[in-house]
């Protein structure tokens, strides 16, 4: 047992708050004691010798109160369940210095959406977007149900099928069956290649071929990095979906590069519109073939816009180019979200 890389404690409104970087819903209001106790697993003390290493004899301090036996594997039961302490440490998929920012900020209309917590926590490690970013996307969801817009909820980049997974529980939520979900992914990790326009935004542009521009962590632009790698099949995508009740029926999971699949394989009419997959190319592909078919009121989201070049211009060359002006509105640091213009 040990503390797992992207664990960590802060301070949020008076109050010590541990949890992971990668479970943003996980987050646990401790005490002192709990500090103590992550200092032991720290130092490596086993958990079944936790109990008497706090003990007042062995810590040196009479005026503190032994927690027992029972305290302590309530506490580590806590602390497992956040992926604050684990037996098979991994590394974290987000990254530290940005996520605990946005993990402690104070969301309690969040918090307060019981059925959209309950959404949220059942796609946590299926997907790596923001707490902002899930629940733009199921507002929106819920938005184009309510609006009776038509057509097909829509996503390309789907990794482990996160995000879909959310946007059927928030279907599911309303008593909706017969929307089709479309997802565009190559689902085999043969990741597209980064071009001359992308990269990380404010860097320098990356020069054709894998590996050619690299995070500030070193990792390549366009290639899987450290978990990322941990992707699934279609077959699974699809399976992780139905099981969350949506009809089998209406889940179209499309392998395949974007430019290869697009626009023979895509619905008629969509409703929403969610971009993830980084690049130039692909994005403006995606917005070229599939933005025509957003019905008027329709919802498009882009993620990675503001922090990945190649989304980013991608997405301001194609708007720019439209006869009806639509207002790019931010949801945090790494998405933007719009609703298609009625026609004149």
């Amino acid at each position: 047992m040990r503390l797992n890389d992207g664990a960590f404690v802060a301070a949020r409104d008076g109050r010590l708050v541990v949890g992971h970087v990668d479970r943003p819903f996980e987050l646990w209001q401790a005490d002192a004691g709990v500090l103590v106790l992550l200092a032991e697993i720290a130092r490596g003390t086993p958990a079944g010798e936790l109990a008497r290493a706090l003990a007042p004899e062995a810590t040196g301090r009479a005026e503190v109160s032994a927690p027992g036996a029972a305290a302590v594997s309530a506490a580590l039961a806590r602390l497992r369940q956040a992926h604050v302490v684990t037996d098979a440490p991994r590394p974290a998929l987000r990254d530290a210095n940005i996520e605990i920012a946005r993990a402690v900020s104070a969301t309690p209309d969040l918090h307060a959406d019981a059925a959209f917590m309950r959404a949220a926590r059942a796609c946590e490690d299926l997907t790596l977007t923001s707490a902002a970013a899930r629940y733009a996307l199921w507002t929106a969801v819920r938005y184009v149900v309510s609006a009776q817009v038509p057509g097909a909820l829509v996503e390309c980049g789907v990794w482990r099928g996160g995000s879909m997974l959310l946007a059927a529980l928030a279907l599911k939520g309303m008593g909706v069956t017969d929307r089709d979900l479309y997802l565009y992914d190559t689902f085999g990790w043969d990741w597209e290649k980064p071009g001359e326009h992308d990269g990380f935004a404010g860097s320098a542009p990356a020069q054709p071929g894998p590996g050619s521009c690299s995070a500030p962590d070193g990792e390549p632009c366009g290639q899987p990095a450290g978990g990322m790698s941990d992707g699934v099949s279609a077959a699974e995508v699809h399976r992780r979906i139905t099981a969350a009740g949506h009809p089998a029926g209406r889940i179209h999971c499309v392998p395949g590069l974007v430019q290869d699949t697009l626009p023979d394989r895509a619905p008629a009419t969509i409703a929403l519109l969610r971009l993830d997959t980084d690049q130039y190319d692909s994005t403006r592909h995606e917005l070229r073939e599939l933005y025509p078919r957003v019905a008027p009121g329709g919802v498009v989201l882009v993620d990675d816009y503001g922090k990945l070049s190649g989304a980013t211009r991608a997405t301001d060359e194609y708007l720019a180019g439209l006869d009806r002006p639509v207002l790019l509105h931010r949801i945090d640091t790494q998405g933007r979200i719009f609703v298609k213009p009625a026609e004149r």
